[in-house]
């Protein structure tokens, strides 16, 4: 336990309040509702982060990163009021936004701090009882999935819990291996058990997405153990620099069209909807087209010669869903929110390199998710997010900062 901060030693023992309790059948919960497709954390997020309500809570969000805060509570305003010109009708969404951003604020406020070793110890232990029942999945198949739901005929919808599943665990994963690291050399092999797991499960369920999401997660999680500070400037940074300029950068992704005739159909799909998606985007640079537009948006477009949707519900980038609902103001607004993140990262975790790992990780896997996936407002996924934060917060808590050469 050589790795632990003096500073932890007064968490050694737990206070069984009630957010302990609440943080306790979360991740008792969480493998099980993971593989179910992941939806119910969303719920179970913010009942946890209520359960755990105190008003040291806020003193200590405003006190510690005020100006992350400022920026989170604007960049939740804009999207609130531009729901008022959305073709959708999204005041709804809008307002579950905001309460999700304050119940994940919450949750992972306690579950870095006085929950902080239960949430290693839980995040280590749903990330290891995840991977056999995603086994079974992956070998029956679909048993876990089928049985629940007996009257789902299409097995695509099946998969996509489990790819939601698979999603969920490559996220949490480097916090649930550093957790471990920082405990001891032989939890550190563990550790590296666990994110083994991960990488397998990145390739099942007809996803490549979290594979090259956990790759990427990979090469950052080991180059911030050598270069903390850079790594989390080099990661948020990056992060920040892609939002901004994703609608003018992406068209040239696919510019040499051998390359675009390479892909698979499915990624042959998204330029599709990217290219629509920046199509509009530039109808409405500064404002957008409002929270939640992108689900009333489409039309019906030729990919290879098949007839597809320009638009699934969402562009399946989160840097270009914020620019094409929020404008060039919100993707102003986020880019400062990774900015103001990386720089109070940088401060707090520059000398906690298994921290620093975590939390480059963990932002290096999202950011490849976020961006050629899900919707950037899908509630199951902000609460993966909070719940990754938490984790990697629980071992800055909890890990004794030292110097290092390279920091």
């Amino acid at each position: 336990m050589g790795g632990v901060s003096r500073k932890a030693e007064s968490m050694s023992t737990p206070r069984l309040d009630l957010g302990a309790i609440a943080l306790v059948i979360f991740f008792a919960l969480a493998p099980g509702i993971a593989v179910g497709g992941a939806l119910g954390f969303a719920v179970l997020v913010t009942a946890v982060g209520l359960a755990s309500l105190r008003p040291s809570f806020f003193r200590a969000l405003i006190e510690n990163k005020p100006f992350f805060i400022v920026l989170l509570a604007l960049f939740g305003f804009w999207a609130g009021v531009s729901s008022t010109w959305s073709s959708y009708p999204a005041s709804e969404p809008a307002l579950k936004f905001g309460s999700q951003l304050l119940g994940g604020l919450l949750f992972a406020t306690y579950a870095a701090g006085a929950g902080a070793r239960i949430t290693l110890a839980g995040a280590a232990a749903a990330a290891i009882v995840v991977m056999p029942l995603l086994a079974v999945e992956a070998l029956t198949p679909l048993l876990i999935n089928r049985t629940a739901q007996p009257d789902v005929v299409d097995p695509g919808e099946l998969t996509r819990n489990l790819s939601r599943a698979a999603a969920f665990l490559v996220t949490i994963a480097w916090g649930a291996a550093g957790g471990l690291m920082i405990m001891g050399r032989l939890w550190t092999v563990l550790g590296l058990l666990v994110l083994a797991g991960a990488a397998a499960f990145s390739t099942q369920f007809d996803t490549l997405a979290n594979f090259a999401a956990f790759a990427a997660g990979a090469l950052a999680f080991g180059a911030a153990r050598l270069m903390p500070k850079l790594m989390i400037w080099a990661t948020t940074g990056g992060l920040a620099v892609w939002t901004l300029a994703a609608p003018f950068v992406t068209p040239f992704l696919f510019a040499n069209q051998r390359i675009a005739d390479s892909l698979p159909l499915s990624w042959a799909h998204r330029q599709g909807i990217w290219t629509y998606a920046i199509e509009k985007i530039h109808e409405q640079p500064v404002t957008g087209h409002g929270f939640e537009a992108s689900r009333s948006l489409g039309e019906r477009i030729l990919v290879r010669g098949i007839e597809m949707n320009s638009m699934n519900n969402h562009p399946h980038s989160a840097s270009l869903q914020i620019w094409l609902e929020l404008g060039g103001v919100g993707a102003v607004l986020a880019a400062l929110l990774l900015l103001a993140g990386g720089a109070w990262l940088a401060r707090v975790y520059g000398e906690r390199p298994i921290a620093a790992a975590a939390a480059c990780g963990t932002m290096a896997t999202v950011g490849v998710i976020a961006n050629v996936s899900f919707s950037a407002w899908a509630e199951w996924w902000i609460a993966t997010l909070f719940i990754s934060a938490g984790i990697v917060g629980a071992i800055g808590a909890l890990e004794a900062p030292r110097k290092r050469a390279f920091s």
